[in-house]
Protein backbone atom coordinates (compact mmCIF):
# COMPACT_ATOMS: atom_id res chain seq x y z
CA UNK A 1 0.00 0.00 0.00
CA UNK A 2 1.42 3.42 -0.90
CA UNK A 3 2.10 5.47 2.19
CA UNK A 4 -0.37 8.30 2.58
CA UNK A 5 -2.90 6.73 0.23
CA UNK A 6 -6.53 6.97 1.34
CA UNK A 7 -8.90 4.09 1.90
CA UNK A 8 -12.44 5.09 2.72
CA UNK A 9 -15.73 3.70 3.80
CA UNK A 10 -18.63 5.52 2.22
CA UNK A 11 -21.12 6.50 4.91
CA UNK A 12 -24.09 4.21 4.38
CA UNK A 13 -26.80 3.60 6.97
CA UNK A 14 -28.81 0.44 7.32
CA UNK A 15 -32.37 1.20 6.47
CA UNK A 16 -34.92 1.31 9.25
CA UNK A 17 -38.64 1.67 9.02
CA UNK A 18 -41.21 3.18 11.34
CA UNK A 19 -44.67 1.69 11.13
CA UNK A 20 -47.30 4.25 12.03
CA UNK A 21 -50.64 3.49 13.60
CA UNK A 22 -49.29 1.58 16.58
CA UNK A 23 -52.22 2.72 18.70
CA UNK A 24 -55.07 3.04 16.20
CA UNK A 25 -58.53 4.08 17.25
CA UNK A 26 -59.98 1.10 15.38
CA UNK A 27 -58.11 -1.92 16.74
CA UNK A 28 -58.39 -5.64 16.13
CA UNK A 29 -61.02 -7.17 18.38
CA UNK A 30 -61.26 -10.61 19.85
CA UNK A 31 -61.62 -13.06 16.93
CA UNK A 32 -65.11 -13.16 15.47
CA UNK A 33 -66.99 -13.17 12.19
CA UNK A 34 -66.56 -15.14 8.99
CA UNK A 35 -63.30 -15.72 7.17
CA UNK A 36 -62.39 -15.16 3.56
CA UNK A 37 -59.98 -18.08 3.72
CA UNK A 38 -61.97 -20.59 5.76
CA UNK A 39 -65.52 -21.76 5.04
CA UNK A 40 -66.79 -22.50 8.54
CA UNK A 41 -69.17 -21.32 11.23
CA UNK A 42 -69.36 -17.63 12.09
CA UNK A 43 -67.80 -18.10 15.49
CA UNK A 44 -64.68 -19.82 14.15
CA UNK A 45 -61.41 -17.95 14.61
CA UNK A 46 -59.86 -16.97 11.29
CA UNK A 47 -56.40 -17.83 12.61
CA UNK A 48 -55.20 -21.35 13.28
CA UNK A 49 -53.83 -21.86 16.77
CA UNK A 50 -50.06 -21.41 16.90
CA UNK A 51 -47.86 -22.07 19.91
CA UNK A 52 -45.50 -19.17 20.43
CA UNK A 53 -43.36 -18.87 23.53
CA UNK A 54 -42.26 -15.60 25.05
CA UNK A 55 -38.89 -16.56 26.51
CA UNK A 56 -36.84 -14.50 28.93
CA UNK A 57 -33.60 -13.32 27.33
CA UNK A 58 -32.13 -11.19 30.09
CA UNK A 59 -33.54 -9.05 32.89
CA UNK A 60 -36.64 -7.29 31.59
CA UNK A 61 -36.19 -8.45 27.97
CA UNK A 62 -38.27 -11.27 26.47
CA UNK A 63 -38.38 -12.58 22.94
CA UNK A 64 -40.69 -14.34 20.49
CA UNK A 65 -38.97 -16.41 17.81
CA UNK A 66 -41.39 -16.39 14.90
CA UNK A 67 -39.68 -18.82 12.54
CA UNK A 68 -37.61 -18.54 9.40
CA UNK A 69 -38.41 -15.85 6.87
CA UNK A 70 -38.15 -16.09 3.11
CA UNK A 71 -35.44 -13.92 1.52
CA UNK A 72 -37.87 -13.02 -1.24
CA UNK A 73 -39.82 -10.69 1.01
CA UNK A 74 -39.12 -8.33 3.87
CA UNK A 75 -41.08 -9.07 7.04
CA UNK A 76 -43.80 -6.60 7.95
CA UNK A 77 -45.00 -5.79 11.47
CA UNK A 78 -48.01 -3.95 12.90
CA UNK A 79 -48.92 -3.40 16.55
CA UNK A 80 -52.64 -3.15 17.26
CA UNK A 81 -54.07 -3.38 20.76
CA UNK A 82 -52.70 -6.44 22.55
CA UNK A 83 -51.64 -8.07 19.31
CA UNK A 84 -48.53 -7.85 17.17
CA UNK A 85 -49.00 -8.91 13.55
CA UNK A 86 -46.11 -10.33 11.53
CA UNK A 87 -46.35 -11.00 7.77
CA UNK A 88 -43.69 -13.02 5.98
CA UNK A 89 -43.30 -15.44 3.09
CA UNK A 90 -42.56 -19.04 4.04
CA UNK A 91 -42.11 -21.58 1.26
CA UNK A 92 -45.12 -21.36 -1.03
CA UNK A 93 -47.25 -19.45 1.47
CA UNK A 94 -47.57 -16.08 3.04
CA UNK A 95 -48.03 -16.41 6.76
CA UNK A 96 -49.80 -13.75 8.82
CA UNK A 97 -48.96 -14.41 12.45
CA UNK A 98 -50.97 -12.81 15.21
CA UNK A 99 -49.04 -12.78 18.47
CA UNK A 100 -50.92 -12.17 21.71
CA UNK A 101 -48.41 -10.36 23.90
CA UNK A 102 -50.46 -11.08 27.04
CA UNK A 103 -51.15 -14.75 26.34
CA UNK A 104 -48.76 -16.25 23.74
CA UNK A 105 -50.59 -19.58 23.79
CA UNK A 106 -53.65 -17.92 22.24
CA UNK A 107 -51.68 -16.62 19.27
CA UNK A 108 -52.48 -17.76 15.75
CA UNK A 109 -51.37 -17.98 12.14
CA UNK A 110 -53.20 -17.65 8.80
CA UNK A 111 -51.75 -18.89 5.51
CA UNK A 112 -52.28 -17.52 2.02
CA UNK A 113 -51.10 -19.04 -1.24
CA UNK A 114 -47.92 -17.48 -2.56
CA UNK A 115 -48.02 -18.20 -6.32
CA UNK A 116 -49.22 -15.24 -8.39
CA UNK A 117 -50.41 -13.41 -5.30
CA UNK A 118 -49.13 -10.56 -3.22
CA UNK A 119 -49.90 -9.70 0.40
CA UNK A 120 -49.37 -6.50 2.33
CA UNK A 121 -49.93 -5.49 5.94
CA UNK A 122 -51.24 -2.01 6.74
CA UNK A 123 -51.75 -0.30 10.08
CA UNK A 124 -55.45 -1.19 10.09
CA UNK A 125 -55.93 -3.82 7.42
CA UNK A 126 -54.54 -6.70 5.36
CA UNK A 127 -54.38 -6.73 1.57
CA UNK A 128 -54.52 -9.92 -0.52
CA UNK A 129 -53.87 -9.24 -4.19
CA UNK A 130 -54.47 -11.78 -6.93
CA UNK A 131 -54.15 -11.54 -10.70
CA UNK A 132 -57.47 -9.82 -11.25
CA UNK A 133 -58.82 -8.60 -7.92
CA UNK A 134 -57.76 -7.25 -4.55
CA UNK A 135 -59.34 -8.21 -1.24
CA UNK A 136 -59.04 -5.95 1.79
CA UNK A 137 -59.60 -7.47 5.23
CA UNK A 138 -59.46 -6.08 8.74
CA UNK A 139 -56.83 -7.51 11.05
CA UNK A 140 -59.31 -10.16 12.24
CA UNK A 141 -59.38 -11.26 8.55
CA UNK A 142 -62.99 -10.23 8.03
CA UNK A 143 -63.56 -8.97 4.51
CA UNK A 144 -63.92 -5.20 4.11
CA UNK A 145 -64.28 -5.09 0.35
CA UNK A 146 -63.20 -6.81 -2.85
CA UNK A 147 -62.35 -4.73 -5.91
CA UNK A 148 -60.91 -5.27 -9.40
CA UNK A 149 -57.14 -4.98 -9.64
CA UNK A 150 -56.81 -1.87 -11.75
CA UNK A 151 -54.66 0.64 -9.90
CA UNK A 152 -52.05 1.04 -7.19
CA UNK A 153 -53.61 1.62 -3.77
CA UNK A 154 -51.78 3.78 -1.25
CA UNK A 155 -53.56 2.68 1.93
CA UNK A 156 -56.84 1.77 3.58
CA UNK A 157 -57.78 3.72 6.71
CA UNK A 158 -60.80 3.75 9.05
CA UNK A 159 -63.15 6.71 8.66
CA UNK A 160 -66.09 7.05 11.06
CA UNK A 161 -68.00 3.75 10.84
CA UNK A 162 -66.37 2.61 7.61
CA UNK A 163 -63.08 2.88 5.69
CA UNK A 164 -61.56 5.07 3.02
CA UNK A 165 -59.18 3.79 0.37
CA UNK A 166 -56.63 6.11 -1.25
CA UNK A 167 -56.30 5.16 -4.87
CA UNK A 168 -54.01 7.37 -6.94
CA UNK A 169 -55.20 10.90 -6.19
CA UNK A 170 -58.72 9.71 -5.35
CA UNK A 171 -60.21 8.97 -1.95
CA UNK A 172 -62.94 6.37 -2.17
CA UNK A 173 -65.38 5.41 0.56
CA UNK A 174 -66.26 1.80 1.36
CA UNK A 175 -70.03 1.26 1.41
CA UNK A 176 -71.47 -2.24 1.85
CA UNK A 177 -68.32 -3.86 0.49
CA UNK A 178 -68.10 -1.59 -2.56
CA UNK A 179 -66.24 1.64 -3.32
CA UNK A 180 -67.94 4.98 -3.87
CA UNK A 181 -66.28 8.19 -5.13
CA UNK A 182 -65.68 10.45 -2.14
CA UNK A 183 -62.97 13.09 -2.47
CA UNK A 184 -60.25 14.19 -4.87
CA UNK A 185 -56.79 14.87 -3.46
CA UNK A 186 -55.18 18.07 -4.71
CA UNK A 187 -51.77 16.37 -4.96
CA UNK A 188 -50.91 13.99 -7.78
CA UNK A 189 -47.49 12.84 -6.52
CA UNK A 190 -47.42 12.07 -2.81
CA UNK A 191 -46.72 9.48 -0.15
CA UNK A 192 -49.01 8.88 2.79
CA UNK A 193 -47.01 8.92 6.01
CA UNK A 194 -49.42 8.43 8.89
CA UNK A 195 -52.97 9.04 10.03
CA UNK A 196 -54.94 9.86 13.14
CA UNK A 197 -58.32 8.21 13.53
CA UNK A 198 -61.09 9.14 15.94
CA UNK A 199 -64.76 8.15 16.04
CA UNK A 200 -65.72 11.41 14.31
CA UNK A 201 -62.88 12.21 11.93
CA UNK A 202 -59.65 11.12 10.25
CA UNK A 203 -56.53 13.20 9.53
CA UNK A 204 -53.88 12.26 6.99
CA UNK A 205 -50.26 13.36 6.79
CA UNK A 206 -48.56 13.09 3.42
CA UNK A 207 -45.61 14.56 1.54
CA UNK A 208 -45.19 15.80 -2.02
CA UNK A 209 -42.19 13.58 -2.95
CA UNK A 210 -40.17 16.56 -4.13
CA UNK A 211 -37.07 15.19 -5.91
CA UNK A 212 -35.39 18.56 -6.44
CA UNK A 213 -35.61 20.20 -3.00
CA UNK A 214 -37.07 20.06 0.48
CA UNK A 215 -40.19 17.98 0.93
CA UNK A 216 -43.44 19.72 1.78
CA UNK A 217 -45.80 18.11 4.26
CA UNK A 218 -49.58 18.36 4.18
CA UNK A 219 -52.17 17.63 6.85
CA UNK A 220 -55.51 16.71 5.34
CA UNK A 221 -58.72 16.99 7.41
CA UNK A 222 -61.08 14.44 5.85
CA UNK A 223 -64.29 15.83 7.39
CA UNK A 224 -63.65 19.38 6.24
CA UNK A 225 -61.82 18.49 3.03
CA UNK A 226 -59.09 20.97 4.00
CA UNK A 227 -55.31 20.97 3.60
CA UNK A 228 -52.72 22.62 5.75
CA UNK A 229 -49.13 22.99 4.58
CA UNK A 230 -46.49 22.19 7.18
CA UNK A 231 -42.78 22.91 6.86
CA UNK A 232 -39.68 22.33 8.97
CA UNK A 233 -40.47 18.75 9.93
CA UNK A 234 -38.59 15.49 9.58
CA UNK A 235 -39.36 11.92 8.61
CA UNK A 236 -40.62 10.75 12.00
CA UNK A 237 -44.26 9.87 12.51
CA UNK A 238 -46.30 8.45 15.32
CA UNK A 239 -49.94 7.47 15.61
CA UNK A 240 -51.13 10.96 16.58
CA UNK A 241 -48.87 13.09 14.42
CA UNK A 242 -45.25 13.71 13.60
CA UNK A 243 -42.10 14.84 15.35
CA UNK A 244 -38.57 15.91 14.59
CA UNK A 245 -35.29 15.62 16.47
CA UNK A 246 -32.94 18.09 14.90
CA UNK A 247 -29.74 19.22 16.54
CA UNK A 248 -30.77 20.40 19.99
CA UNK A 249 -34.53 20.48 19.73
CA UNK A 250 -37.48 18.15 19.80
CA UNK A 251 -40.55 19.41 17.98
CA UNK A 252 -43.82 17.58 17.62
CA UNK A 253 -47.32 18.19 16.48
CA UNK A 254 -50.58 16.31 16.67
CA UNK A 255 -52.46 16.07 13.41
CA UNK A 256 -55.62 17.36 15.08
CA UNK A 257 -53.85 20.35 16.70
CA UNK A 258 -52.59 23.31 14.62
CA UNK A 259 -49.91 24.25 17.18
CA UNK A 260 -46.34 22.97 17.18
CA UNK A 261 -44.79 21.97 20.50
CA UNK A 262 -41.05 22.56 20.72
CA UNK A 263 -38.51 21.75 23.43
CA UNK A 264 -34.78 22.06 23.77
CA UNK A 265 -33.09 18.66 23.38
CA UNK A 266 -30.04 18.40 25.59
CA UNK A 267 -29.51 14.70 24.87
CA UNK A 268 -27.40 14.35 21.73
CA UNK A 269 -26.45 10.69 21.95
CA UNK A 270 -27.69 8.96 18.82
CA UNK A 271 -31.34 9.82 18.17
CA UNK A 272 -32.05 7.50 15.29
CA UNK A 273 -34.55 4.66 15.07
CA UNK A 274 -36.92 6.40 17.44
CA UNK A 275 -40.49 6.10 18.66
CA UNK A 276 -42.47 8.97 20.17
CA UNK A 277 -45.54 8.53 22.37
CA UNK A 278 -46.41 12.22 22.60
CA UNK A 279 -44.22 12.78 25.63
CA UNK A 280 -41.07 10.67 25.51
CA UNK A 281 -38.65 9.82 22.74
CA UNK A 282 -37.75 6.12 22.83
CA UNK A 283 -34.55 5.28 21.00
CA UNK A 284 -32.17 2.46 20.21
CA UNK A 285 -28.79 4.01 20.87
CA UNK A 286 -26.07 2.26 18.82
CA UNK A 287 -23.33 4.11 20.68
CA UNK A 288 -23.71 1.76 23.65
CA UNK A 289 -26.19 -0.79 22.23
CA UNK A 290 -28.94 0.04 24.72
CA UNK A 291 -32.51 1.28 24.73
CA UNK A 292 -33.42 4.57 26.35
CA UNK A 293 -36.19 7.07 26.59
CA UNK A 294 -35.59 10.79 26.78
CA UNK A 295 -38.14 13.24 28.17
CA UNK A 296 -37.36 16.66 26.64
CA UNK A 297 -39.81 18.49 28.92
CA UNK A 298 -38.51 17.11 32.22
CA UNK A 299 -34.97 16.80 30.76
CA UNK A 300 -34.62 13.29 32.14
CA UNK A 301 -33.22 10.13 30.61
CA UNK A 302 -33.82 6.49 31.44
CA UNK A 303 -31.94 3.31 30.53
CA UNK A 304 -34.68 0.82 29.69
CA UNK A 305 -32.62 -2.35 29.93
CA UNK A 306 -29.16 -3.58 30.84
CA UNK A 307 -29.28 -5.95 27.85
CA UNK A 308 -27.08 -4.92 24.92
CA UNK A 309 -29.03 -5.55 21.74
CA UNK A 310 -26.14 -4.96 19.37
CA UNK A 311 -28.56 -5.00 16.43
CA UNK A 312 -28.18 -2.00 14.17
CA UNK A 313 -31.36 -2.63 12.24
CA UNK A 314 -33.66 -3.36 15.16
CA UNK A 315 -36.99 -1.50 14.78
CA UNK A 316 -38.98 0.10 17.59
CA UNK A 317 -42.62 -0.61 16.77
CA UNK A 318 -44.45 0.96 19.68
CA UNK A 319 -45.75 0.62 23.22
CA UNK A 320 -48.15 -1.93 24.66
CA UNK A 321 -48.95 -0.58 28.10
CA UNK A 322 -45.63 -0.57 29.96
CA UNK A 323 -43.94 -2.77 27.37
CA UNK A 324 -41.86 -1.58 24.45
CA UNK A 325 -42.16 -3.75 21.33
CA UNK A 326 -39.19 -4.13 18.98
CA UNK A 327 -38.60 -6.22 15.87
CA UNK A 328 -35.51 -7.73 14.30
CA UNK A 329 -36.13 -9.87 11.20
CA UNK A 330 -38.09 -12.85 12.57
CA UNK A 331 -37.70 -11.98 16.24
CA UNK A 332 -40.07 -9.87 18.30
CA UNK A 333 -38.69 -8.40 21.52
CA UNK A 334 -40.83 -7.28 24.47
CA UNK A 335 -39.13 -4.98 26.98
CA UNK A 336 -40.89 -4.23 30.27
CA UNK A 337 -40.06 -0.56 30.89
CA UNK A 338 -41.89 -0.23 34.21
CA UNK A 339 -39.91 0.51 37.33
CA UNK A 340 -36.90 1.94 35.51
CA UNK A 341 -35.22 4.95 37.09
CA UNK A 342 -35.40 8.36 35.46
CA UNK A 343 -32.24 10.38 35.97
CA UNK A 344 -31.79 14.10 35.32
CA UNK A 345 -29.67 14.35 32.20
CA UNK A 346 -26.93 16.32 33.93
CA UNK A 347 -26.53 13.63 36.61
CA UNK A 348 -26.68 10.88 33.98
CA UNK A 349 -23.69 12.34 32.15
CA UNK A 350 -21.65 12.84 35.33
CA UNK A 351 -22.46 9.58 37.14
CA UNK A 352 -22.45 7.11 34.27
CA UNK A 353 -20.07 8.54 31.76
CA UNK A 354 -17.26 10.43 33.44
CA UNK A 355 -15.06 12.73 31.36
CA UNK A 356 -13.71 12.42 27.84
CA UNK A 357 -10.13 13.03 28.95
CA UNK A 358 -10.27 10.11 31.40
CA UNK A 359 -11.18 7.50 28.79
CA UNK A 360 -8.76 9.00 26.23
CA UNK A 361 -5.91 8.63 28.73
CA UNK A 362 -6.98 5.09 29.60
CA UNK A 363 -6.94 3.97 25.95
CA UNK A 364 -3.57 5.67 25.33
CA UNK A 365 -1.91 4.19 28.40
CA UNK A 366 -3.23 0.64 27.99
CA UNK A 367 -3.34 0.22 24.20
CA UNK A 368 -0.97 2.90 22.79
CA UNK A 369 -3.84 4.37 20.80
CA UNK A 370 -4.07 8.14 20.58
CA UNK A 371 -7.63 9.53 20.41
CA UNK A 372 -7.74 13.05 18.96
CA UNK A 373 -10.91 15.13 18.94
CA UNK A 374 -12.06 18.67 18.14
CA UNK A 375 -9.56 20.94 16.38
CA UNK A 376 -6.66 18.61 17.21
CA UNK A 377 -8.24 15.89 15.06
CA UNK A 378 -8.61 17.96 11.88
CA UNK A 379 -5.01 19.21 12.03
CA UNK A 380 -3.72 15.80 10.93
CA UNK A 381 -5.74 15.45 7.71
CA UNK A 382 -4.22 14.89 4.28
CA UNK A 383 -4.76 17.49 1.59
CA UNK A 384 -7.56 15.61 -0.14
CA UNK A 385 -9.59 15.19 3.07
CA UNK A 386 -11.86 17.79 4.65
CA UNK A 387 -13.64 17.27 7.96
CA UNK A 388 -15.57 19.28 10.52
CA UNK A 389 -14.34 19.46 14.11
CA UNK A 390 -16.68 18.06 16.77
CA UNK A 391 -16.58 19.73 20.20
CA UNK A 392 -19.61 18.06 21.83
CA UNK A 393 -18.12 16.10 24.77
CA UNK A 394 -21.26 14.01 25.20
CA UNK A 395 -21.20 12.84 21.59
CA UNK A 396 -17.43 12.32 21.67
CA UNK A 397 -17.63 10.23 24.83
CA UNK A 398 -20.30 7.95 23.43
CA UNK A 399 -18.35 7.49 20.21
CA UNK A 400 -15.19 6.60 22.11
CA UNK A 401 -17.19 4.17 24.23
CA UNK A 402 -18.53 2.54 21.08
CA UNK A 403 -15.07 1.82 19.64
CA UNK A 404 -13.57 0.96 23.04
CA UNK A 405 -15.58 -2.25 23.22
CA UNK A 406 -13.77 -3.42 20.05
CA UNK A 407 -10.37 -2.17 21.17
CA UNK A 408 -10.70 -4.36 24.26
CA UNK A 409 -11.62 -7.37 22.14
CA UNK A 410 -8.53 -7.01 19.94
CA UNK A 411 -6.45 -6.78 23.12
CA UNK A 412 -3.20 -5.20 24.28
CA UNK A 413 -0.96 -7.78 22.58
CA UNK A 414 -2.51 -7.08 19.18
CA UNK A 415 -1.80 -3.37 19.41
CA UNK A 416 1.77 -4.12 20.48
CA UNK A 417 2.17 -6.26 17.33
CA UNK A 418 0.54 -3.48 15.34
CA UNK A 419 3.54 -1.17 16.01
CA UNK A 420 5.42 -2.33 12.93
CA UNK A 421 9.11 -1.35 12.69
CA UNK A 422 9.53 2.25 13.85
CA UNK A 423 5.75 2.82 13.84
CA UNK A 424 4.44 5.21 16.45
CA UNK A 425 1.15 3.37 16.72
CA UNK A 426 -2.43 4.14 15.85
CA UNK A 427 -4.11 7.55 15.84
CA UNK A 428 -7.92 7.74 15.81
CA UNK A 429 -9.24 11.11 14.66
CA UNK A 430 -12.85 11.76 15.63
CA UNK A 431 -14.44 14.28 13.30
CA UNK A 432 -17.77 15.45 11.97
CA UNK A 433 -18.79 15.40 8.29
CA UNK A 434 -15.82 14.02 6.36
CA UNK A 435 -15.29 14.53 2.63
CA UNK A 436 -12.62 12.78 0.59
CA UNK A 437 -11.67 13.76 -2.95
CA UNK A 438 -10.76 10.58 -4.78
CA UNK A 439 -10.59 9.90 -8.51
CA UNK A 440 -11.83 13.43 -9.10
CA UNK A 441 -15.00 12.88 -7.05
CA UNK A 442 -15.88 14.26 -3.60
CA UNK A 443 -17.24 11.45 -1.43
CA UNK A 444 -18.85 11.60 2.02
CA UNK A 445 -17.04 9.06 4.19
CA UNK A 446 -17.99 7.36 7.41
CA UNK A 447 -14.34 6.49 7.91
CA UNK A 448 -10.91 6.85 6.31
CA UNK A 449 -7.64 4.99 6.92
CA UNK A 450 -4.20 6.15 5.80
CA UNK A 451 -0.55 5.77 6.70
CA UNK A 452 1.83 8.70 6.80
CA UNK A 453 5.45 7.72 7.43
CA UNK A 454 5.45 5.83 10.76
CA UNK A 455 1.95 6.74 11.82
CA UNK A 456 -1.32 4.98 11.10
CA UNK A 457 -4.45 7.14 11.06
CA UNK A 458 -8.13 6.22 11.24
CA UNK A 459 -10.63 9.04 10.73
CA UNK A 460 -14.15 8.40 12.02
CA UNK A 461 -17.14 10.59 11.25
CA UNK A 462 -18.84 10.28 14.64
CA UNK A 463 -22.03 11.89 13.36
CA UNK A 464 -22.87 8.59 11.64
CA UNK A 465 -24.72 5.81 13.44
CA UNK A 466 -22.11 3.10 12.88
CA UNK A 467 -18.91 4.36 14.51
CA UNK A 468 -18.03 0.91 15.90
CA UNK A 469 -18.49 -0.84 12.56
CA UNK A 470 -16.59 1.85 10.72
CA UNK A 471 -13.71 1.51 13.19
CA UNK A 472 -13.45 -2.24 12.52
CA UNK A 473 -13.60 -1.62 8.76
CA UNK A 474 -10.84 0.97 8.83
CA UNK A 475 -8.72 -1.09 11.25
CA UNK A 476 -8.69 -3.85 8.63
CA UNK A 477 -7.28 -1.31 6.17
CA UNK A 478 -4.66 -0.26 8.71
CA UNK A 479 -3.63 -3.89 9.26
CA UNK A 480 -2.97 -4.21 5.54
CA UNK A 481 -1.06 -0.93 5.47
CA UNK A 482 1.10 -2.34 8.28
CA UNK A 483 2.64 -4.98 5.98
CA UNK A 484 5.03 -2.38 4.50
CA UNK A 485 4.36 -3.48 0.94
CA UNK A 486 4.49 -7.23 1.57
CA UNK A 487 1.45 -8.87 0.03
CA UNK A 488 -0.70 -10.19 2.84
CA UNK A 489 -3.23 -11.94 0.59
CA UNK A 490 -1.28 -13.35 -2.39
CA UNK A 491 -3.98 -15.82 -3.45
CA UNK A 492 -6.98 -13.47 -3.18
CA UNK A 493 -7.71 -13.57 -6.91
CA UNK A 494 -8.68 -17.24 -6.83
CA UNK A 495 -11.54 -16.47 -4.42
CA UNK A 496 -13.28 -14.25 -7.03
CA UNK A 497 -15.28 -15.25 -10.10
CA UNK A 498 -13.15 -16.15 -13.11
CA UNK A 499 -12.25 -13.05 -15.11
CA UNK A 500 -13.63 -10.65 -12.50
CA UNK A 501 -12.13 -7.15 -12.28
CA UNK A 502 -12.75 -4.62 -9.52
CA UNK A 503 -14.13 -1.20 -10.44
CA UNK A 504 -10.81 0.32 -9.37
CA UNK A 505 -12.40 3.67 -8.59
CA UNK A 506 -14.50 5.15 -5.79
CA UNK A 507 -16.17 7.41 -8.33
CA UNK A 508 -17.47 4.51 -10.44
CA UNK A 509 -20.37 2.49 -9.09
CA UNK A 510 -20.11 -1.26 -9.59
CA UNK A 511 -23.07 -3.48 -10.45
CA UNK A 512 -24.70 -5.84 -7.96
CA UNK A 513 -23.78 -9.09 -9.70
CA UNK A 514 -22.35 -11.74 -7.34
CA UNK A 515 -23.27 -9.63 -4.28
CA UNK A 516 -25.85 -10.13 -1.53
CA UNK A 517 -27.74 -7.22 -3.08
CA UNK A 518 -27.81 -8.89 -6.50
CA UNK A 519 -30.01 -11.50 -8.18
CA UNK A 520 -27.52 -14.36 -7.79
CA UNK A 521 -29.03 -16.17 -4.83
CA UNK A 522 -26.26 -18.11 -3.11
CA UNK A 523 -23.68 -17.46 -5.88
CA UNK A 524 -22.32 -14.63 -3.75
CA UNK A 525 -18.67 -13.58 -3.70
CA UNK A 526 -19.07 -9.99 -2.43
CA UNK A 527 -20.87 -8.55 0.54
CA UNK A 528 -22.27 -5.62 -1.43
CA UNK A 529 -21.63 -3.29 -4.36
CA UNK A 530 -19.09 -1.27 -2.38
CA UNK A 531 -17.02 -4.44 -1.89
CA UNK A 532 -16.37 -4.46 -5.63
CA UNK A 533 -14.51 -1.13 -5.54
CA UNK A 534 -11.17 -2.86 -4.92
CA UNK A 535 -9.87 -5.88 -3.03
CA UNK A 536 -9.04 -3.77 0.04
CA UNK A 537 -12.68 -2.72 0.42
CA UNK A 538 -13.78 -6.27 -0.34
CA UNK A 539 -11.81 -7.63 2.61
CA UNK A 540 -12.73 -4.75 4.93
CA UNK A 541 -16.47 -5.22 4.30
CA UNK A 542 -16.23 -8.94 5.04
CA UNK A 543 -14.12 -8.29 8.14
CA UNK A 544 -16.53 -5.75 9.65
CA UNK A 545 -19.45 -8.09 9.00
CA UNK A 546 -17.74 -10.81 11.01
CA UNK A 547 -16.37 -8.71 13.87
CA UNK A 548 -18.78 -5.81 14.32
CA UNK A 549 -22.22 -7.45 14.14
CA UNK A 550 -24.06 -10.14 16.04
CA UNK A 551 -23.77 -13.61 14.54
CA UNK A 552 -27.41 -13.70 13.49
CA UNK A 553 -26.92 -10.46 11.54
CA UNK A 554 -23.92 -11.64 9.54
CA UNK A 555 -24.71 -13.73 6.48
CA UNK A 556 -21.11 -14.80 5.86
CA UNK A 557 -21.58 -18.34 7.22
CA UNK A 558 -24.57 -19.12 4.99
CA UNK A 559 -22.89 -18.08 1.72
CA UNK A 560 -20.11 -20.58 0.86
CA UNK A 561 -18.01 -18.42 -1.46
CA UNK A 562 -18.17 -15.43 0.85
CA UNK A 563 -17.30 -17.68 3.79
CA UNK A 564 -14.26 -19.03 1.93
CA UNK A 565 -12.97 -15.45 1.66
CA UNK A 566 -13.63 -14.89 5.37
CA UNK A 567 -11.69 -18.04 6.34
CA UNK A 568 -8.78 -16.94 4.17
CA UNK A 569 -8.77 -13.50 5.84
CA UNK A 570 -8.65 -15.17 9.26
CA UNK A 571 -5.83 -17.51 8.20
CA UNK A 572 -3.63 -14.69 6.90
CA UNK A 573 -4.31 -12.31 9.81
CA UNK A 574 -3.35 -15.04 12.27
CA UNK A 575 0.05 -15.24 10.54
CA UNK A 576 0.73 -11.51 10.77
CA UNK A 577 -0.94 -11.00 14.18
CA UNK A 578 -0.61 -14.26 16.17
CA UNK A 579 -2.18 -12.68 19.25
CA UNK A 580 -5.57 -12.63 17.49
CA UNK A 581 -5.76 -16.41 17.99
CA UNK A 582 -6.32 -15.77 21.70
CA UNK A 583 -9.18 -13.29 21.13
CA UNK A 584 -12.85 -13.71 20.18
CA UNK A 585 -12.58 -11.47 17.10
CA UNK A 586 -13.63 -14.31 14.78
CA UNK A 587 -16.20 -15.85 17.13
CA UNK A 588 -18.98 -15.32 14.56
CA UNK A 589 -17.15 -17.24 11.83
CA UNK A 590 -17.88 -20.99 11.77
CA UNK A 591 -15.25 -23.51 10.73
Amino acid sequence: MIRGAVVLLAAAGLSTAFFSGCSPAVQAKEPQGTSVIASSAEDKDNYEKADYTLSQVEGNVSRFELGMIDDRTSPQYVISGKYAYFLSAVGDNYELKRINIDAPSSSGVARFEFADHYCCLYSYAFRYEGKTEVTFMDLDLNEICKIPKTEYFEDIIPYKDSYIIICGDDIQLVRNGSLEPFRKLKQSNFSLLTSEVTEENTWLLFTDNNDSGAFTYYIYNVNEDKYETVTDMGFNYYSDGFYDINGRRVMYRKLSDPKNQEFEAKYTGAPFNTYFDGQRVYLADPSDMTLKYYDPVKNTICDLTDYEFGKYSIRILGLNGSRLILAFRDELYVVDVSGREEIPLEEYVIILHGKVVDIENEIRDQYSINILTGKAAVQHLLGNIKADAVEDDFRIYYSIKQIYRYIKRFGKDFFKEFRYGTSQGLYVLMTGITEVTNDGAAIDAGGVAFRSEDRFYIILNINTDYTGRNFCHELMHSMEQNTDGVSLFPEWKKYNPKGFKYAGSYAVAADSKYSIEGPDGYDVYFYDVYSKTNELEDRARIFENIVAVEKDESRVNELPKLKAKALYIRERLYKLYPSLKDTDIFKNLDG
